[in-house]
């Protein structure tokens, strides 16, 4: 710094004036305006006054200093050789932009940022979703602010990511997946920034395939439901399915554990650990599989009916679940869904129709089904999710229904229809 800006380093209230002028400048884009002095203590004021060669009570009586005046003042001092932007960038020791200039720079570093970003990682959903910037997506743009390198790095390694993740039917546990495509296993963890980034990158996947209701996780459950969902295993132990009266086999031939269970009549909570070792699962008995939603019903249904192939999902499909379902559907069995008369229930076997088809029955899910198992519970606060299904001939006369009445139906009241429909069909040999 110039030694004779020491002056202004030096003299009360030439700092705090010279900050004010930096904002006005900054504000207007120019030298002009005025900045207001009321904030000045005496000594400031005639420290001021005096260079400015005025009194103290007449720049008093004026309230504020003009930047262009002051500049002008400039040049019958020792200052002659500065404008005022020089003056006050050696003052301040920093380069000053005005708020224009400022958002010009940003957006042209911004620019840069993601053409290289592109350049990367060319054509990804999940880029240009982060690029539009909704507004999921601004804790990702804090982080640009914050470290542009370190974001690039994960950014790129999430990418890389879902490009490797397991195939289609196979399972990875997270930290060896992790391990695999970053070389530290805990690098993908949901607590690291890099584990967000990545159930970001699944979530808008899913949106991106027409999953409207596809949300971000927001408990342990519905975390691990969508890692597995892509193949990765967090918890391959909790997240099981219930199920009875089903066969599965391994490269060894029937699996010993689950023909154990159809020659016994037990029912089998089969963790995703266990069902991604077998190769095929198939109905014991017949060439139907009943699955109800409803732990309690299913339980009862099961009593009445120990050797019929029945699925119990206990609510959200988790990764077990799907995973079991899959393999039954590629054995050209026919899969009979019933679950509660609320939206949840309705939107479960939405999904499940369109996943499998055909091959998928909604089973007691009907208008005389609502009427019979309407109860007082009201659901206007979550009709809203399943309005959309009042256009689609599936579900269109019940929605309508549902929407007038605005009660949830339960499963407990028709368990005596679910049990015969099951003694009629499925235990044909």
């Amino acid at each position: 710094m110039n030694k004779r800006i020491d002056i202004f380093k030096e003299e009360p209230g030439f700092l705090k004036l010279f900050s004010l002028f930096k904002e006005k400048y900054r504000s207007l884009g120019r030298v002009g305006g005025n900045v207001p002095i009321n904030s000045f203590q005496q000594k400031e004021l005639e420290s001021i006054a005096g260079f400015l060669g005025i009194p103290t009570d007449e720049l008093i009586k004026k309230g504020s200093i003009g930047l262009a005046a002051f500049e002008k003042e400039l040049r019958s001092t020792g200052f002659a050789d500065y404008d005022l932007l020089k003056l006050m960038e050696e003052l301040l020791q920093e380069s000053i932009l005005t708020k224009k200039e400022e958002i010009e720079r940003e957006q042209a570093e911004e620019k840069q940022f993601i053409d290289d970003l592109k350049v990367l990682v060319p054509d990804f959903f999940w880029i240009d979703w982060i690029v539009a910037k909704s507004p999921d997506t601004r804790w990702i743009w804090s982080l640009y602010k914050q470290d542009k390198e370190g974001l690039v790095e994960k950014l790129v390694h999430v990418c890389t990511a879902f490009s490797k993740l397991p195939e289609q039917g196979k399972y990875e546990r997270l930290p060896v997946f992790a391990q695999r495509i970053t070389g530290n296993p805990h690098y993908f963890d949901p607590n690291e920034t890099a584990g967000k980034m990545l159930l970001h990158c699944l979530y808008v996947d899913q949106r991106n395939k027409g999953n409207d209701q596809a949300m971000m996780p927001k408990s342990v459950e519905e975390l691990n439901d969508l890692l597995a969902e892509y193949g990765i295993m967090r918890d391959d132990l909790w997240n099981f399915v219930t199920c009875q009266g089903l066969l599965a086999s391994s490269t060894g031939g029937v699996h010993p554990v689950w023909q154990a269970a159809v020659d016994t009549q037990s029912v089998l909570n089969m963790p995703l650990k266990e069902l991604v070792k077998v190769d095929k699962v198939w109905p014991a008995k017949g060439s139907h599989v009943w699955i109800i939603e409803n732990s309690s019903v299913c339980s009862t249904v099961m009593d009445a009916v120990p050797a019929a192939p029945i699925i119990c999902t206990h609510g959200q499909l988790r990764a077990a679940s799907w995973h079991l379902l899959d393999e039954l559907a590629q054995t050209g069995c026919t899969l009979h869904y019933s679950g509660d008369l609320d939206p949840e229930g309705i939107l479960i076997a939405d999904k499940l129709k369109k996943r499998y088809g055909k091959q998928l029955h909604i089973w007691r899910m009907d208008v005389e089904a609502y009427e019979t198992t309407k109860s007082n519970e009201d659901i206007s606060n979550r009709f809203s999710k399943i309005e959309r299904l009042s256009t689609t001939s599936e579900w269109k006369e019940l929605v309508s229904l549902m929407k007038a009445s605005m009660k949830a139906g339960y499963q407990e009241a028709i368990v005596g229809r679910l049990i015969d429909d099951i003694r009629n069909n499925s235990l044909e040999t």
